[in-house]
C-alpha cells in the first residue's frame, strides 16, 4: 500500500475512533457505534454514555486544525511500511496514540505513534459570565411563626412586598455536572404591612409600631431596607443539553449569602379631606447592618424557581422584633 493511503487510513481512524476519556476507553460497560463505509469496511467507536458523543466535536477540531502535524510526524513514522492490517486510536491518560500493526519487508510490525504532542485541544470551556435577575415576595418568621398568623401590627401582605435583585457573576464547571456560582448583587426588601395604617417609629432604645387614628382613607405603609449581597452556591446539572450558562435543562443548588445594608426608609401614604398626603423618612430604625442566610434553587431552562431565609434578624438585637426575612419566587441566569 502506498505511504499517502497509508496515512489517509491511520488519519481517517483517528478523526472517527477517537474514544473520549481513559475511563471510557477502560470501561467495561460501553455503548457502541458502528460506521461502515461503501468498501464494506467498518469503523467502531466505544462510549461509556452516548451523551457524551457531543465532545467529540472538539478533539475534531482539534485534529482539523494540527492535519499538517499530523501527517509530517505520520510520514516520517511510517516510512517504509508496505502495508497495513490493523489501526487502533487510544486515548490513555488524555494522551492520543496512534497504534499501528503492518508488514515491511515482509515481517509484521508495530508502530506505536503519540500524537498528543502536535494537537492543541480544545478543553471545554468552565468559566462563565452570567447576569442574574430576581423577582420574589418577601415575609418574616418570628420565632418559627409568620406575625400574620397572630395579626401583629408589623405583619406584611405577601403579595406586594417584593423581594429585587440585580446583579451578575461567575459560574465555574469544575467538573462536568457540578458548577459553583459566585455572584454579586444589589437588592431591595420591601416590607409592605397589611394595615395601611401601621406607622413605624424609631425611639431613643427600640422601634416602635402603632396605628394610625386619625382616621384618614390610607393607602400604603411600607418599610424598604437595600443591600449589596455575595452569594456562593454549587450547583448539580442534569437532562438534556441546553445552551448558554446553563449547560444542561435542570439544575438544583443550594447555598449561603452574606449582605451589608445601604440604607434604608420608611414611607407612608393617605389622603384625607381629598389632601393627598405621602411621608418618606429616610433613617436607620435600628435595622441590622448586615444580613446572612441559605438559599435553595431549582432551575429549568433559564428560570430558577428560589427560596431563601435569613439566618440574621431584620432589626439589631434588642432594638426590635426577631423578625427573619424569607422570600421566594424567580430568578434568572443568563
Amino acid at each position: 500500500m502506498k505511504k499517502k493511503v497509508i496515512i489517509a487510513v491511520v488519519l481517517g481512524s483517528l478523526l472517527i475512533s477517537i474514544n473520549l476519556s481513559a475511563s471510557i476507553y477502560n470501561s467495561q460497560i460501553d455503548d457502541t457505534i458502528r460506521i461502515k463505509a461503501k468498501d464494506k469496511s467498518e469503523i467502531m467507536i466505544v462510549v461509556s454514555d452516548l451523551n457524551d458523543i457531543e465532545n467529540v466535536n472538539s478533539e475534531l477540531n482539534a485534529v482539523m486544525d494540527n492535519l499538517d502535524k499530523i501527517f509530517d510526524q505520520l510520514e516520517v513514522s511510517l516510512e517504509g511500511m508496505d502495508s497495513v492490517i490493523n489501526i487502533s486510536v487510544k486515548n490513555i491518560d488524555e494522551k492520543l496514540f496512534v497504534d499501528v500493526k503492518g508488514v515491511e519487508d515482509d515481517e509484521n510490525t508495530d508502530i506505536c505513534i503519540d500524537i498528543s504532542k502536535d494537537i492543541n485541544f480544545r478543553k471545554p470551556k468552565t468559566l462563565h459570565g452570567f447576569t442574574l435577575m430576581e423577582l420574589g415576595m418577601n415575609n418574616y418568621l418570628e420565632k418559627g411563626k409568620f406575625p400574620n398568623d397572630n395579626a401583629e401590627q408589623y405583619s406584611v401582605k405577601p403579595w406586594g412586598s417584593w423581594n429585587v435583585a440585580l446583579g451578575g457573576g461567575i459560574r465555574w464547571y469544575f467538573t462536568k455536572p457540578v458548577s459553583i456560582d459566585i455572584a454579586a448583587s444589589f437588592s431591595w426588601y420591601n416590607f409592605k404591612y397589611a394595615d395601611k395604617s401601621t406607622r413605624v417609629m424609631q425611639t431613643a432604645n427600640d422601634v416602635v409600631f402603632s396605628s394610625d387614628t386619625l382616621g384618614a382613607d390610607y393607602i400604603k405603609s411600607k418599610t424598604t431596607v437595600p443591600f449589596i449581597n455575595l452569594s456562593i452556591m454549587p450547583m448539580v446539572h442534569f437532562g438534556s443539553k441546553n445552551r448558554g450558562v446553563n449547560h444542561k435543562m435542570f439544575r438544583l443548588g443550594a447555598g449561603v449569602y452574606a449582605g451589608y445594608r445601604l440604607g434604608g426608609h420608611v414611607k407612608h401614604v393617605s389622603e384625607m379631606n381629598d389632601t393627598h398626603s405621602k411621608y418618606k423618612n429616610k433613617g436607620d430604625y435600628f435595622l441590622n447592618s448586615y444580613r446572612y442566610g441559605v438559599k435553595a434553587v431549582f432551575g429549568v431552562y433559564d428560570i430558577n424557581l428560589f427560596a431563601a431565609y435569613d439566618l440574621s434578624t431584620l432589626y439589631a438585637e434588642n432594638k426590635g422584633h426577631e423578625l427573619n426575612p424569607i422570600s421566594f419566587g424567580l430568578n434568572f441566569t443568563f
